[in-house]
């Protein structure tokens, strides 16, 4: 489905509940809270469904529109959601649901009848600007969350997904309104003590390999307990490893429960697929930034198992 059809498909339709995912990020955050504010200024009925994952990060910088108790939609949309497994806790209901989805992974499994996909973009906030604009619809509300979507997913334009369209994207929401400094200020310029101590305790349990070219590290929950931390104070772990000289594939494995371990890969995509790396786990995302769930009995035991992915990646490409 293009873009175009997609807006005709929310056009003709009424009464949406719009799906995002598990420990959401500003991306699937920001772009669902666009697409309901978009589809409201048209006079329409559309509503977040309530995600339980959302850090402290977002609520100041984004008009949640969360659905109220009692709400039954007609119609449902996901965004940012290449795989149904991907849904929260909560979300059991909406399994083989969705109607539409509107993504910009490449490794999306299709699960909805009708997906717009744009593999190309940074990320999904790019795809519901365009439709936005389609739509006829723009609002500093609706900048600023889409402004937050993609410079949470492209790094602040310093990731390699990054195109000449994110720019041009980004400077036509910064025309609706003066929040770029303060959105950028809080996301990409600010660091808790909490992430500062985590920080250190990654650098010491970092393994690197290949000459340094891999660096794999890990933190588990006692680690963020000795602090206090919670996921929020992670979100940036795995960029952070990628920023270290000569590293060109950065492997960030965190224990959520007991034996359930994320892990989250940062990679050259012109030396290695992340994506590829986290496949080996059924997970998956894109060749520069993927994830995975890793089940191990120790921290160290899906450290090494991460790795091997990553070996095994290089060893097919």
């Amino acid at each position: 489905m293009t873009e175009q059809e997609a807006a005709r498909w929310l056009l003709e339709r009424d009464n949406f509940l719009v799906l995002t995912h598990v420990r959401p990020d500003g991306d699937t955050l920001g772009s669902a809270a666009a697409l309901c504010l978009a589809l409201q200024a048209l006079g329409k009925t559309a509503w977040m469904m309530p995600n339980p994952g959302v850090t402290p990060d977002y609520p100041d910088y984004l008009d949640f529109q969360w659905a109220p108790e009692g709400y039954t939609p007609e119609h449902i949309v996901s965004v940012d959601i290449a795989d149904e497994a991907l849904f929260p806790e909560g979300y059991e209901a909406f399994v083989g649901k969705s109607e539409l989805c509107i993504d910009h992974h490449g490794s999306n499994r299709r699960y909805a009848p009708n997906l717009c996909l744009d593999a190309s973009a940074s990320a999904c906030g790019e795809i519901i600007y365009r439709i936005c604009r389609l739509l006829g619809v723009m609002s500093e509300p609706i900048a600023r969350a889409l402004y937050v979507a993609i410079t949470t997913d492209n790094g602040c334009f310093v990731y390699s997904s990054t195109t000449p369209e994110s720019h041009r994207i980004a400077a036509e929401l910064m025309e609706q309104g003066d929040f770029a400094r303060r959105v950028n200020k809080h996301f990409f310029q600010t660091r808790g003590r909490k992430e500062l101590k985590l920080q250190s305790m990654l650098i010491a349990s970092m393994a690197f390999h290949r000459e340094g070219q891999v660096a794999v590290c890990g933190l588990t929950l006692a680690d963020k307990a000795s602090v206090g931390a919670t996921d929020a104070d992670c979100s940036e772990l795995a960029s952070f490893c990628a920023t270290i000289e000569g590293v060109r594939c950065a492997v960030f494995v965190r224990e959520l429960t007991p034996g359930d371990f994320k892990l989250s890969v940062r990679a050259d995509d012109t030396w290695i697929n992340a994506s590829s790396v986290c496949a080996h786990f059924g997970g998956g995302g894109h060749a520069a930034a993927a994830g995975a769930s890793i089940l191990a009995e120790t921290l160290g035991e899906a450290m090494d198992a991460a790795y091997a992915a990553v070996e095994r990646t290089l060893n097919a490409e």
